[in-house]
């Protein structure tokens, strides 16, 4: 089926400059053709009118956990139904792709790319990696310090470099196309202070090498300096996190082309943990834990911010979904807002767009989605497209407003109109 989008200005995910009063062809669900000019109605069996508003690429949210999206211990079937809720939620603000940073969504994603329910396209990383007393280690077994505790759905636990290596086999033996590991320490379990370090060098290096054996590449969760350095020289490809940063590790992540996820926007009133007491046993523990890592984080974020811009290091939009879920939409509309102070709109909009389009290609002949490019809109892209009431480059806050994504359309599939 061909389609035509006419009359909109266009971001392509790269350039700041807009390109006014564009045409969009779309042939199936892919873009053939962007064009100023006259045309004839004939050749299109759908014609949509973009009345003068603005086209961008579909969003992308590099750090999700659509298969866990509670930390509370609920059972699979219910994050599966979680899941499958807050997968549609996503479509309404705009978002066409995912990365999974951690979590089972095998059949998740086939409902969703077999047009069963709605949802984004999804890139997972199955479970994630984590060393015993680790961060991904069974939240139980923390509380109760009794191995019998210990839980492991979601979470692959390995020690030692040929653990590591088996643990990273299993996870593309389920789908994975990239792999997620924990190299850090963190604040929603009770062994492991957001100082430590995880993973030997050795066991990183391990893993890094067996997902580039496998044609991809490797995310790290972490905060600190050390961290940051032990998993960039191990061979890491995207930090998960990083609020915890310091001059010599942003000129590691430059020189290196290593991407940056910088999520949650712990400056956000609902991420302080104050509300944190409903998901532990012991919550006074736990909340404390809590407390104390994300009073470290906070006085290092000004920092942080200014050496991300300082360098002009490569950003992904990312807003960890698992750990703030009240329902996406306010989620979403704050992340954007930050990422907006935090790093001006065409750099927060690129980390939604054309960044993700880039760390995509480390997924090689494991992209699940090769037939076309994501996080641009050029020809050859997916027709995943998004029209929105004012130009996000200039002002970030339009993504964050639904009543301000007026069309959002995957695959050449209309699933929200406005216009």
């Amino acid at each position: 089926m061909k389609k035509l989008i006419k009359n909109v200005n266009v971001f392509d995910g790269k350039n700041s400059q807009i390109k006014e009063y564009q045409n969009i062809v779309i042939e199936d669900n892919l873009v053939t053709e962007i064009f100023s000019g006259d045309y004839a109605t004939n050749q299109f069996e759908q014609i949509i009118d973009g009345k003068g508003e603005y086209a961008i690429p579909g969003l992308t949210d590099a750090h999700v956990h659509l298969g866990k999206t509670h930390i509370d211990g609920a059972t699979a079937s219910y994050d599966a139904i979680v899941g499958a809720v807050v997968a549609g939620k996503l479509l309404d603000h705009g978002i066409t792709t995912v990365r999974d940073a951690g979590s089972v969504t095998t059949g998740l994603k086939r409902a969703i790319d077999e047009g069963v329910i709605r949802g984004p396209r999804i890139y997972p990383s199955m479970n994630y990696l984590s060393q015993t007393c680790g961060h991904g280690d069974s939240d139980a077994a923390h509380i109760n310090r009794d191995i019998q505790y210990r839980n492991p759905r979601g979470v692959a636990l390995c020690d030692g470099i040929a653990e590591c290596r088996r643990a990273v086999r299993e996870q593309f033996y389920l789908g994975a196309s990239q792999i997620k590991i924990m190299a850090g320490g963190g604040m929603s379990s009770l062994c492991d202070p957001v100082e430590t370090l995880q993973f030997s060098p050795e066991e990183m290096k391990a893993i890094v090498e067996t997902a580039e054996d496998y044609g991809s590449y490797v995310l790290a969760h972490l905060y600190t300096p050390a961290c940051m350095k032990r998993a960039i020289r191990a061979g890491v490809k995207s930090l998960e996190h990083g609020h915890w940063m310091d001059e010599e590790t942003a000129k590691m992540i430059q020189d290196q082309e290593v991407f940056l996820s910088p999520c949650p926007q712990f400056t956000l009133e609902e991420i302080k943990w104050n509300h944190m007491d409903e998901y532990s046993d012991q919550p006074s523990q736990k909340k404390k834990k809590k407390k104390s890592g994300s009073d470290k984080i906070m006085a290092q974020m000004e920092t942080t911010t200014e050496l991300i811009n300082q360098y002009n290091l490569k950003i992904l939009f990312g807003t960890d979904l698992m750990i703030m879920y009240n329902g996406y939409e306010p989620r979403a509309s704050l992340d954007f807002t930050e990422y907006k102070k935090r790093f001006g709109s065409y750099k927060g909009l690129l980390a939604a767009t054309g960044n993700f389009h880039e760390i995509t290609k480390l997924t090689t002949y494991q992209n699940p989605y090769s037939d076309g490019k994501i996080g641009l809109l050029e020809e050859g892209s997916y027709a995943d497209i998004v029209i929105t009431k004012g130009n996000p480059v200039e002002d970030l806050d339009i993504l964050g407003d639904t009543e301000k994504i007026l069309l959002v359309m995957k695959d050449g599939e209309v699933y929200k109109n406005k216009l």
